[in-house]
Parts: C-alpha cells; sequence; structure tokens
C-alpha cells in the first residue's frame, strides 16, 4: 500500500506554524527561564493569530480614518472651489442675460429706426433733386439779371467822381472808340469791400440796352489790351461767383485747347463747347473734358 505523499513545510505553511509551536512548547518546557523571559505565558497560536488581527484591524481603521480624512479635507476644497466657480457662472450669467436684454432692445431700436429712416431716404432723394433744381433756376435767374452787366477791372480807385453814371457813360466810347458820344447806363459803382492799395475794386455797370453791352464786349475782345492813364484795364462780363468758379474750373482744359489750335466758347453757366475733328463737343463736368482730351 503506497504511503501518502509528505507536504514539504514550505508547501504547507500551517504545519509549518504547527512547527514553531511545537519547538516554542518543546523549548519551553525544557527552559523554564526562557519561559519566563520570552513570549509571555499563554501566547498560543490562537492568541498570535489574534494579535495579528488585532493589529491589522487597527492599521485598516487608522489608514481608513487617514482616507476619510483626507477625502473631507478635499471635498471640502472642492466644495470651496465649486461654491466660487458657481457664483461666477451666476455672475456671468446675469452679465449675459442684461447684455442679451439690452441688445434685443438695441435690436427693436435699430428695426424701429430702420422703418423710420426708410421713407426720410425717398423724400432726401426727392429733396436733394429739388435743392439742384432750384439752384440751377438760382444760378440761372441771377445770371439772367447780370446779363446786362459789365465789369471794368484793375480801374483806379475815384477817377469816376462822384457822379460814376455821367462818367461812365462817356468814359466807355471813348475807352473802345465807339461811333456814339454816349451809351445809355442805368447803374454804375465799385465792387464790395474796403479799397485796397494797389487793387481798385472792380467797376460794375448795368448798361441800359442788352445790344449795347454785346458791342462792348465784342470790341473789348477785338481790341485786346485797353489802357487808361498808363494803366491796363480789362471789360469782362459780370457773372456770379458760382459761374466764374465753375468757368474757373475749365481754365487748364481751355489751355490746352489753345496750345492744340482749338478754338472753343463758354455757353452760360459753365459748359465748354469746340469741334475736334469735325465733331462738336460740350461738357459740363471739366473732368469728363480732361478724359476725353487726354485719350
Amino acid at each position: 500500500m503506497p504511503k501518502p505523499s509528505k507536504q514539504s513545510k514550505a508547501d504547507n505553511p500551517r504545519g509549518f506554524i504547527e512547527d514553531i509551536s511545537d519547538a516554542s512548547d518543546a523549548s519551553a518546557s525544557s527552559d523554564p527561564m526562557a519561559s519566563r523571559e520570552g513570549s509571555p505565558p499563554g501566547f498560543t497560536q490562537e492568541a498570535l493569530f489574534k494579535h495579528i488581527s488585532d493589529i491589522v484591524s487597527q492599521e485598516g481603521w487608522r489608514t481608513q480614518k487617514m482616507l476619510d480624512d483626507s477625502l473631507a479635507k478635499l471635498e471640502s476644497g472642492l466644495n470651496a472651489k465649486v461654491d466660487n466657480i458657481i457664483k461666477r457662472i451666476d455672475e456671468i450669467a446675469t452679465v449675459t442675460n442684461s447684455l442679451v436684454a439690452r441688445q434685443s432692445e438695441a435690436e427693436t431700436r435699430i428695426s424701429a429706426l430702420e422703418d423710420d429712416i426708410a421713407p426720410l431716404k425717398v423724400k432726401l432723394a426727392e429733396f436733394e433733386k429739388l435743392n439742384t433744381a432750384l439752384s440751377e433756376k438760382v444760378t440761372d435767374l441771377e445770371g439772367r439779371s447780370r446779363r446786362d452787366n459789365i465789369r471794368i477791372l484793375n480801374l483806379k480807385e475815384s477817377v469816376e467822381g462822384s457822379d460814376p453814371i455821367q462818367f461812365f457813360e462817356s468814359f466807355i466810347p471813348k475807352l473802345l472808340d465807339l461811333s456814339v458820344p454816349t451809351i445809355a447806363i442805368d447803374r454804375a459803382h465799385r465792387g464790395s469791400g474796403a479799397p485796397v492799395v494797389g487793387r481798385p475794386r472792380p467797376v460794375i455797370v448795368k448798361i441800359h440796352r442788352s445790344r449795347d453791352v454785346t458791342t462792348i464786349l465784342s470790341t473789348a475782345r477785338r481790341r485786346g489790351q485797353l489802357s487808361f492813364e498808363d494803366q491796363s484795364i480789362r471789360i469782362v462780363p459780370d457773372i456770379s461767383p458760382i459761374v466764374r468758379a465753375a468757368r474757373r474750373a475749365f481754365n487748364p482744359i481751355c489751355a490746352e485747347l489753345i496750345k492744340k489750335g482749338i478754338r472753343f466758347q463758354m455757353i452760360f453757366p459753365a459748359v465748354l463747347v469746340f469741334k475736334m475733328n469735325g465733331v462738336q463737343k460740350s461738357f459740363k463736368d471739366p473732368n469728363e473734358a480732361k478724359k476725353f482730351l487726354g485719350r
């Protein structure tokens, strides 16, 4: 009959502990002094297991307490952080709600303003069109009121004396060497403003008959250089400052036309007319005339 296999002490730790217990019991019974100086009396295997269990329980309880304390501190810190975050989120939400409300109010107002502005834009366009038409009419009326006027430039101050009408009635025919001794004049006066030394104010003369204005201006252009008391003078049409500025804007174009030998004329109020290659061209805008000549 085969013998049961013996387990080694390493394979049977309980047997190993029992052997240690037996050895301890044997040693204690053989050596009473060792029993008194070594482990306390009655320290049996069960007592050892109980002691180990108590130590493990105490360490487990201590570890659990440390973990609980750490978790409590962590939870407290997290709660404080979360409370701050929630508080901040509430503040941001309040501000956001306020901004949303203000944005909605602004959008409502803008929409209302756009609705109010839409008809105003139409009216503004109508008023601009009407203003342009009225400005053109005013310019035309002012030009018509001035069409019987002439301007005498660079004539010395005070040469007309106290009766300028009588003076210019005979002065103009003599200056231009006309066939008539006098020309009927309705009014004659100097331009506004205080006189400046070396810069005589222009003389504005209203001629009684329109055909005399045509004769005076055409003769003055034909004679070219006019002088009185050793001073060069000029006779030009009397036009409004607006028309004068509009015509002055064509000066570079007119200079280029003169350089090219192209005859031109300025039609009231400020329309440049000339012929090029047998085709008549007219321009109200100097920029358009400049582009045409620069092609």
